[in-house]
């Protein structure tokens, strides 16, 4: 089902799943619009919405100006940005890198940059994905050091936050980050017992890509991942899965002729059927 058509869902470019706060009074969204006679180049804009007194706002333009992922409690919102790492230091050309803000009362402090690029230089850039309750970090970046024509080079990695500070990104397993497949827009259970991303290792070249889902072990090992099936997945390309924090939805965003990019939403007991269909304990 579309979520919040003419809300969220609108006849723009809906770039990802709506994040939503811990607490579920604020939401985020990502909107691309085409160039059009009112806007001559694409335009870029985080909406929001914030819920007060039970009642939600209209949609508006974030001021930020960027996408946050937050964190479990709502202390803290990461984010991918190119900007530079301060007035004087400047990157050239600049590096995508992960930030996070800190929450301040009603506001937010002054972004401040996790450095993965400038520490591991492997990795050439990193996109935020998804954070874990214990601040673990599931994000994107080239598996491989390099980009390639079709984008099939994006691995998911996982990083450990260790003492305030995140240790060296381990690139998931091959089960996950099957070559030569897209693999990417990772979301990763609070608890890091599954992992859902978009993959397209049985898509047809015009698809793009469906959502799987992989179990981890006692171990830390990963199952193969599996198809969330129909009618999650279509012919078109399913991409940023993100599970409410009450853990009752998943939402998804899917390519549409129509609508070019819309947010949907399903319940997530797809996700304990396959778990019970995989015989993975809980």
């Amino acid at each position: 089902m579309v979520f919040a058509r003419e809300i969220v869902s609108t006849d723009y470019q809906e770039h990802g799943a709506p994040s939503f706060s811990p607490d579920g009074n604020e939401v985020y969204w990502y909107s691309n619009r085409r160039p059009g006679p009112e806007n001559k180049e694409w335009l870029s804009f985080t909406m929001t919405m914030r819920r007060e007194n039970n009642r939600w706002s209209a949609p508006y333009v974030a001021p930020q100006k960027r996408f946050p992922i937050f964190s479990a409690d709502g202390r803290r919102a990461y984010f991918s940005s190119a900007r530079p790492h301060s007035d004087t230091v400047q990157v050239i050309p600049p590096d995508l890198d992960i930030w996070f803000v800190e929450r301040q009362g009603d506001d937010w402090s002054q972004p401040k940059y996790l450095n993965l690029v400038a520490r591991y230089p492997e990795l050439r850039w990193a996109g935020v994905g998804s954070v874990a309750s214990n601040g673990t970090l599931y994000f994107m970046s080239y598996r491989l050091g390099q980009p390639d024509d079709n984008g099939n080079n994006l691995g998911i990695y996982r990083a450990e936050l260790i003492n305030g500070e995140y240790a060296k990104p381990e690139l998931l397993p091959s089960c996950i980050n099957l070559l030569p497949f897209l693999n990417w827009t990772p979301f990763i259970a609070p608890d890091e017992s599954y992992l859902i991303f978009s993959s397209s290792r049985e898509t047809p070249k015009a698809d793009g890509g469906d959502l799987y889902v992989s179990f981890r072990q006692p171990d830390g090992s990963w199952t193969n991942p599996v198809t969330l099936g129909k009618p999650i997945n279509t012919d078109q390309q399913e991409r940023f899965p993100r599970v409410s924090w009450d853990g009752k939805y998943l939402f998804f965003s899917r390519w549409t002729p129509d609508h070019d990019e819309d947010v949907f939403w399903v319940s997530s007991k797809i996700i304990d059927r396959l778990r019970e269909k995989s015989n993975i304990k809980k």
